[in-house]
């Protein structure tokens, strides 16, 4: 069951949200706030999976409290306001969507489907994270009907695919329904290295470190970047390697 807090000063946007969500059998509304900071402490008393937040309201903006939520624990956010121009703030905040009003049932039907989505994808990170510390030996990929096993050591480099990951592997690219964020919690930092916030090499098969580009390149002439505040930790990890 997917539990709801929906904050809002208006009561008839509030009402139509609750109905909006009414609909779902698998969705259940804990409390109704009036202002922001109603809305702030419901979260912590309460601990919802989802929030839908105006952005405008009394006390405390939405902004604000979703700001002020713990990203990983903390609820989901999906903002529910008539002005378009926070858009790029909400999203800022890691928010799920950003509904515009008037609300239609598709729109927010949507909205609730990637609810569900990164739902499902953390309980995948809170299982992988469970498991003893880099005790994967390989990770799977669907491909159609069949879940193909992919060993580590075949493995190039991972990279990020909207809330997935993809596997680059033996020259096949290979889509694995785990976030980038959870697999690199869960691979031997000895081994796989996060180089930028998009991708995870294997450190066996860097050939070769660009400074002046910030890149790195793989066995085979791939070409990846390396962020700036990522440098140093690929430095001391490729350093015992080069002795």
């Amino acid at each position: 069951m997917i539990r709801a807090l929906i904050a809002d000063d208006e009561a008839l946007s509030r009402r139509l949200v609750h109905q909006l969500l009414e609909r779902h059998a698998d969705v259940a509304v804990v409390a109704e706030c009036t202002d922001g900071e109603e809305a702030r402490e419901a979260i912590a008393a309460l601990e919802p999976d989802v929030v839908f937040l105006d952005v405008r309201m009394p006390v405390e903006s939405g902004l604000d409290v979703a700001r002020g939520r713990e990203p990983r624990s903390g609820p989901l956010v999906v903002f529910v306001t008539a002005y378009d121009k926070f858009a790029l703030p909400a999203f800022e905040t890691d928010a799920v969507d950003y509904l515009t009003k008037p609300l239609t049932e598709e729109r927010f039907d949507a909205a609730l489907d990637r609810v569900r989505d990164r739902l499902r994808l953390r309980r995948i990170a809170d299982t992988l994270e469970e498991e003893e510390p880099h005790d994967l030996s390989h990770l799977v990929a669907r491909v159609g009907v069949r879940d193909v096993i992919i060993p580590l050591e075949t493995i190039d480099y991972i990279e990020a695919d909207d809330v997935y990951a993809a596997v680059i592997a033996r020259g096949r690219r290979l889509l694995v329904r785990t976030p980038l964020d959870a697999l690199e919690r869960t691979l031997d930092p000895a081994v796989f290295a996060r180089i930028h916030r998009s991708y995870i090499v294997r450190l066996a098969r860097v050939t070769e470190v660009r400074r002046e580009r910030m890149e790195v390149v793989l066995a085979g002439g791939v070409t990846l970047p390396v962020s700036r505040r990522r440098r140093g930790a690929l430095d001391r990890l490729l350093k015992p390697l080069a002795t």
